[in-house]
Formats: structure tokens, C-alpha cells, sequence
């Protein structure tokens, strides 16, 4: 365990993301950061068209409308023969993708609706670029080994957990300190919204989707020494076998 520690968590901004926030700022936790277009990808199986058109002509057709804007009735192609020419038009307005080996048309469209980006924790704004926000903030580092990969914000008092009528809803976004790591107690966990596991017994065969970080026992013991009777924001990254115990 490290006593205090300068830490990092990046935002990635999706293109065409609008920044709300400037350099050096000071952000608290739940503000909006940026707002990003919604978009979405349509699907239309036109195989029964494009299949007929051959390799050549596909491709042809790919390279006519990448990266552009497309209407609804715009003209695709035609085909058929010299007194029975059909027309195909694209079925809605948006931005061509493909038309894949399945003879699929694939269009992006932006919804009308915007998403909010926000700061999962207190910090300072100590990058921003056209891609990105780098966030600092400090916090306790407590290791150990990743048992169940995966990232997650979640917050917890420190306290052991391990009897099942103990697993509630109001356990819904956050993580669960427990030795008791049998697949149906981990099941329950899941299902009343558990985001997250801090153990400091090694099982190498779970069977749950929540990361799972198994702590060193000098550090389980630190935690379970300074950190009672308070509920505390924490960043799990059991990829890297580390717990983050967020800080003011």
C-alpha cells in the first residue's frame, strides 16, 4: 500500500464531442464534462440485389459513396436489362459505411438526442485534447492479483460481507469486500447490482462477470485498520491488480 499517490483517469471523446469544461479546472464528481452525438447504425439486407451485381461492381459501388452523405431516394445503382431497368435508392438519409461481402447496406445516422459525458470523481482537468481529457486526482493504492478482469468506479464502506441475506439492493454500484466467493453468493451479488469484488482469498476458478481483485494481506489488513465506519469512493482495475481508495 502506498501512502498517497497521484492518479489518472482518462475520457475518451468520441468525434464531434462538444468540451465543456477548460484546462486546469477543477471538476467534481457527476459534472458534465463534454456532450457527444448519439449515433447509430442501420442495417439493411439487400443481398437479394447486391448478390447479383458481382465482386467488381461492389467494390466500385463502395468506393462511389465512402465517407459521404447520403439521402433517402438517392440512387444506389440500377439493375436488370435494357427494357427493365429497376432503380435501387437507399432507404434512408445518413452516412454511407458499406455494403458488405453479404450484400448488406450498413448507414450511419446521428440521433436527434445528445449523451452526457460525465466525471466520475473529483479531479483536475490536466489535459484536454481533441480526443481526450486526462483527469488527476489523488488517491490510496492498495495491490494484490486480478482474479476476474475488468475496470469499474464503484463506491463501499469497509466492511466484511459474506452471508447471502446480508446481499441487498442497496448494494447496487458498489463493491463488496468478502471471503466468501462461491459461485452462488457471487450470483446474488450480480443480481442486486454488486459492480465489484475485494477479497483476500485466491480462487482461481470464479464464475462471475464482476472484476475480482484478491488484495495483498498487508494491504487487506491496512484497509480493514484505517478505513472503517466511512463509505468511500474506490477505482478497481483488477487487470492490474490494483484498488484505488479516492481522496480529497
Amino acid at each position: 500500500m502506498r501512502n498517497k499517490i497521484k492518479a489518472k483517469w482518462v475520457i475518451r471523446l468520441p468525434v464531434g464531442g462538444e468540451v465543456l469544461i477548460k484546462l486546469n479546472e477543477v471538476v467534481e464528481e457527476g459534472q458534465k464534462v463534454a456532450v457527444a452525438e448519439v449515433k447509430k447504425i442501420e442495417s439493411f439486407n439487400y443481398s437479394h440485389i447486391f448478390n447479383k451485381l458481382g465482386t467488381d461492381k461492389l467494390v466500385s459501388l463502395n468506393e462511389k459513396f465512402k465517407e459521404s452523405q447520403v439521402g433517402e431516394g438517392d440512387l444506389i445503382c440500377t439493375t436488370g436489362g435494357l427494357f427493365s431497368l429497376s432503380k435501387v435508392c437507399f432507404p434512408i438519409s445518413g452516412s454511407f459505411l458499406e455494403i458488405d461481402e453479404f450484400g448488406n447496406l450498413r448507414i450511419e445516422i446521428k440521433e436527434e438526442k445528445k449523451r452526457d459525458i460525465l466525471v466520475p470523481v473529483k479531479s483536475k482537468v490536466s489535459k484536454l485534447e481533441p480526443e481526450k481529457i486526462v483527469l488527476d486526482f489523488w488517491a490510496r493504492e492498495f495491490n494484490g492479483e486480478g482474479l476476474v478482469e475488468g475496470k469499474v468506479w464503484g463506491t463501499a464502506e469497509v466492511k466484511l460481507i459474506n452471508k447471502v441475506n446480508q446481499l441487498n439492493f442497496g448494494l447496487e454500484g458498489k463493491l463488496l469486500f468478502t471471503d466468501n466467493l462461491d459461485p452462488s453468493f457471487l450470483l446474488k451479488a450480480e443480481v442486486v447490482g454488486v459492480v465489484g469484488v475485494v477479497t483476500n482469498l485466491k480462487n482461481e476458478d470464479l464464475r462471475t462477470k464482476m472484476p475480482v481483485i484478491c488484495l495483498k494481506d498487508e494491504d487487506w489488513q491496512e484497509l480493514f485498520k484505517n478505513f472503517l465506519k466511512k463509505e468511500y469512493k474506490f477505482l478497481l482495475n483488477s487487470r492490474l491488480g490494483r484498488l484505488l481508495l479516492v481522496i480529497e
